[in-house]
């Protein structure tokens, strides 16, 4: 995170400060994972996540989760640095996003337990997610307030049957006992790679543009000043990478294995 938050603003990304703290988080990491291999009560066992599918669902929920909390900081930061709303209007526009994803979660939470195919609904809905924010990156410059609500409507609702998805699969797939420490490290995963995210989100901002600040009022689908199209430009590969971890998301989802699930009709 301190090199990424470093990496183009305070020294060129191939400095050697921001090398060094590269491969000190390297290092560390791999260490970490070499403690996990050998501690008699690791933080995360190695032997869940050599489980296909608590790997695959552990990954489908850090990149979606990740996705999620990227669009929460950076879309009021995007509303207004380009379009010039105040931080309560702006806060007020995502709205949508939490009603839609919270909605879409609880009813797919109904609809899994009760169907064979239970992977097919939450892939179809993350189809739609992963387009909507393309869609939020193409229109950057140019968005009006009916199409950015609709963007955010269709974001939350497709991506909504993921974390559901993900929880039952996992759950489905491990020993009753190892119920807590599955939740745990998919909760862990998901938290630290959501933190990681941001942080890139963030060098790839300030790599663009340094232009994040309040913009004058202006309305949705108006004319840009320079700094505020500058700053779009920069929103637009936010919104882009934001894009390809819900597609890894997808990735992941087609990756798990579709058993039926415990006490439920095949």
């Amino acid at each position: 995170m301190l090199a990424l938050n470093l990496g183009g603003r305070s020294y060129p990304w191939f400095s050697a400060p921001i090398i060094v703290l590269f491969a000190i988080a390297l290092g560390v990491g791999a260490a970490f994972v070499l403690r996990l291999a050998t501690a008699p009560e690791p933080l995360i066992p190695i032997a869940i996540l050599v489980n296909p599918i608590v790997r695959w669902t552990v990954v489908a929920n850090a990149f979606g989760w990740g996705s999620i909390v990227g669009l929460n900081i950076f879309l009021p930061m995007y509303l207004q640095s380009v379009i010039g709303l105040s931080p309560t209007q702006a806060g007020l526009s995502l709205m949508v996003l939490m009603v839609s994803l919270n909605t879409s979660a609880g009813l797919a939470g109904q609809v899994l337990g009760r169907v064979a195919r239970y992977k097919l609904l939450p892939m179809a809905m993350l189809v739609i997610a992963v387009g909507s924010v393309a869609m939020l990156a193409l229109w950057a410059e140019r968005m009006t307030i009916w199409s950015f609500e609709a963007l955010l409507f269709l974001i939350g609702a497709g991506f909504g049957p993921t974390p559901s998805l993900t929880t039952v699969a996992m759950q489905n797939a491990v020993a009753p006992h190892q119920l807590g420490i599955a939740v745990g490290s998919m909760n862990f995963s998901r938290n630290l790679f959501a933190t990681i995210l941001i942080a890139l989100l963030g060098a790839i901002v300030l790599a663009t543009t340094t232009a994040i600040e309040p913009a004058s009022p202006g309305e949705f689908g108006g004319a840009l000043s320079p700094a505020a199209e500058q700053a779009a430009a920069a929103f637009s590969r936010v919104f882009f990478t934001v894009a390809a971890c819900l597609a890894i998301s997808f990735a992941a989802l087609v990756r798990i294995e579709e058993r039926p699930l415990r006490g439920s009709v095949a």
